[in-house]
C-alpha cells in the first residue's frame, strides 16, 4: 500500500513537472520571413515587399506628417474567406518597446482581405525622434485584440540597416479589398 501512494505521488509529480506551463499554451502560431518572402498563417498570407524609414510620409489623399517613420509596403490576402478577415493589427517592436501602426494615413491597416486576390499598400509606424537604430520585429496579424493562439506574421528588422528618405509616399491600396 505504502509503495502504491509513493508511486502515485511520483506520477503526479511527474505530470506537473511535464505539462506545459501558460506562455506556451497560450502562445502565438509566429511565422518568421523576410522581405520578399511569402507567410502563410491561419486566416490570410503575407508578402513584405519593401522597408523603409522616412522623415515624412504622405497618402494619396494630400495628408502628411513629419516624424522618424518606418514603412512597410505589403500584399496580403485572405485564404479561405472573405467575411471578417481584415489585417487587424500591425505593430513594430523596437527595444522592448510596442509601436502600432498608423491610423491617420490611408493605408492597409484594418482592410477587407479577399481570397485569391491580394491587396497591396502600406502601413506606416511612427517611432519617438531620432529612433533610427536598434532590432525590430515588425508583426501582422488578423485580430486587432487578442492573438494568442493564431497565427502571426513577423519580419525582423534592423532599423539602422533601412534606407532613410527624406519623404515617402505610400503606396496607393490596389487589387483585392480596397
Amino acid at each position: 500500500m505504502w509503495a502504491g501512494g509513493i508511486a502515485l505521488l511520483v506520477a503526479a509529480w511527474g505530470v506537473t513537472q511535464l505539462t506545459p506551463g501558460e506562455e506556451l499554451t497560450t502562445s502565438s502560431f509566429v511565422e518568421t520571413v523576410g522581405v520578399g518572402e511569402h507567410a502563410v498563417g491561419r486566416e490570410m498570407v503575407v508578402t513584405v515587399t519593401d522597408v523603409a524609414g522616412a522623415e515624412r510620409v504622405s497618402d494619396t489623399t494630400g495628408w502628411s506628417a513629419d516624424g522618424t517613420w518606418v514603412v512597410v509596403d505589403l500584399s496580403a490576402e485572405s485564404r479561405f474567406t472573405e467575411v471578417g478577415v481584415r489585417l487587424g493589427l500591425a505593430t513594430l517592436v523596437v527595444n522592448g518597446d510596442t509601436y502600432r501602426a498608423s491610423e491617420r494615413p490611408v493605408s492597409l491597416l484594418g482592410r477587407q482581405l479577399e481570397v485569391g486576390a491580394p491587396t497591396t499598400g502600406s502601413v506606416a509606424f511612427e517611432l519617438p525622434p531620432g529612433l533610427r537604430d536598434g532590432s525590430a520585429v515588425i508583426r501582422f496579424t488578423v485580430s486587432d485584440r487578442d492573438w494568442r493562439l493564431d497565427s502571426v506574421v513577423e519580419l525582423p528588422v534592423d532599423l539602422g540597416s533601412l534606407s532613410w528618405e527624406a519623404e515617402r509616399e505610400l503606396a496607393p491600396l490596389a487589387g483585392g479589398g480596397t
